[in-house]
């Protein structure tokens, strides 16, 4: 299967599996009121910090060894991240168990000791889920991956919205994630237990921790970054505030959901493309492409996001029209970041990962406790946004230290200047434009950037590439007879 229709099966399953509450924010609004929507959101929060720890950068691990390991090797390597991702969920469970009352007192909303079980355990099983999860992606099985992924968003979705016609309220949206998760890993089992063979293999552990361990350290200083803002919200500006940045945040990461496509297939493959001929220049090219490609979808959703948000959602939550730029901006960045740092990957070990993260999270934490008491909302962005300029310009330097790869930047500046043509563009018709004519405006000019950075072969022309293929095909059949 080629990448780009395997690409197209990610993006769908990607979409389905994790968009789920995306697509859902202009129902779930209705249906909860801010204070309830910034509770959830504190919940979610809690949630992202307990997967991190769950993960143990094993699925890091799994992406650096399988693809270089024998069929023995390969077998015994993902019966160990297996095996450990089965014992750190149940000694999460555990845990938790104890630790609920201390929880409870911490926690900066009111909430219930079952509430916080039914987030902490999906969060807990999808770092068991990652692995045969991941397994599909190294495989090329698209297909399976966008088929299991369609099913569990639409079972999250029928139990939530169930539920919530029957007044369930924050409990509707938990029991649903719990109940989806739990199905998913019955069904992802027979899979798994094909890959690795026999379960209890524990004997690569200390290589597997090794890899991974830095990277847990370097993505706790990441949520420092990314899940901090908002605790200190609900503390100094209360949970309806909250409910609003959090609205904001949300829609900014439908940018990221929509670069899945192209970031499922590029970091499994990544490692196995740079140790073929020509590999620095073939990943130099594709990262350079994913950050064109991530700066069109950031102008495309700046230009679109905040009609949507004005259309779709109640009066409260309006103000997430304004913020959602500035946090597009933001995951633009980010995007930036991920795709240009394989050089802090290619070792054994991720040191510089982790200085760099908690340097980030440093600046960010400080940033947060100075500004936000005093300018709310708008201060989170403001550091955000300074934050993650900081950390792609270390990544990049330090990536380039270790693996140097020779990037050709003319695109990312043809990238850029169209962008911001086509927002200026935008900027000075708005005024005269209600929420729909701007979400039409906005979609028309993102049309045109796309047209225009396809003419500057800034991104393949797939119609053309099609047409070629098949005259080739053609061709070749001709030939043949």
């Amino acid at each position: 299967m080629s990448a780009l229709k395997q690409s197209a099966y990610y993006g769908v399953g990607i979409i389905m599996m994790k968009g789920v509450s995306l697509l859902m924010i202009p129902y779930i609004t209705r249906q909860l009121s801010p204070h309830q929507f910034g509770t959830l959101e504190s919940l979610v929060l809690l949630a992202d910090f307990v997967a991190i720890l769950a993960g143990m950068g094993i699925v890091e691990a799994l992406h650096r060894f399988v693809g270089s390991s024998d069929d023995k090797e390969r077998k015994q390597l993902i019966s160990n991240c297996f095996t450990m991702s089965l014992c750190v969920a149940g000694v999460g469970i555990v845990l938790a168990s104890l630790m609920l009352p201390w929880l409870l007192a911490t926690l900066p909303v009111e909430l219930r000791g079952y509430q916080v079980m039914l987030i902490i355990v999906p969060a807990l099983l999808d770092g068991v889920i990652a692995i045969p999860m991941t397994l599909m992606r190294m495989q090329a099985l698209a297909k399976w991956f966008c088929l299991v992924s369609v099913v569990k968003a639409v079972i999250q979705a029928l139990v939530s919205i169930v539920m919530l016609e029957l007044g369930w309220g924050i409990d509707a949206i938990l029991i649903a994630s719990s109940t989806s998760s739990v199905l998913l890993l019955l069904c992802l089992l027979s899979y798994q237990w094909r890959q690795m063979g026999s379960l209890g293999h524990l004997g690569m552990s200390a290589k597997i921790l090794k890899y991974g361990g830095p990277v847990v350290i370097s993505t706790i200083g990441l949520y420092a970054i990314t899940g901090l803002d908002r605790w200190i919200l609900a503390a100094q500006v209360g949970v309806e505030s909250l409910a609003v940045y959090a609205v904001a945040v949300k829609f900014a990461l439908i940018m990221s959901l929509l670069m899945q496509p192209f970031t499922l297939w590029w970091f499994p493959n990544r490692f196995q493309i740079l140790q073929e001929p020509d590999g620095k220049r073939r990943c130099a090219d594709n990262a350079m492409l994913g950050t064109n490609l991530g700066i069109y979808v950031t102008a495309a959703m700046i230009l679109t996001v905040p009609g949507l948000i004005g259309i779709f959602l109640p009066d409260e939550y309006h103000l997430s029209a304004s913020l959602v730029v500035g946090l597009l901006l933001v995951s633009c960045l980010k995007n930036a970041g991920d795709l240009l740092n394989l050089g802090c990957y290619s070792g054994d070990a991720n040191s510089e990962l982790v200085w760099i993260q908690w340097g980030c999270a440093a600046a960010a934490v400080t940033g947060y406790l100075l500004l936000i008491p005093q300018y709310g909302i708008w201060a989170a962005v403001w550091v955000l946004a300074g934050v993650y300029l900081l950390r792609l310009l270390l990544l990049y330097v330090f990536s380039q230290a270790s693996l140097p790869l020779p990037y050709h930047y003319a695109n990312v500046f043809r990238t850029l200047l169209v962008s911001v043509i086509a927002y200026v563009a935008h900027l000075i018709a708005s005024p005269h434009l209600n929420y729909w004519g701007s979400l039409c405006a906005g979609g028309v000019l993102s049309v045109i950037m796309l047209v225009v950075l396809v003419r500057c072969q800034v991104f393949p022309n797939v119609i053309k590439n099609g047409r070629n293929r098949t005259t080739y095909l053609n061709i070749k059949r001709n030939l043949s007879t």
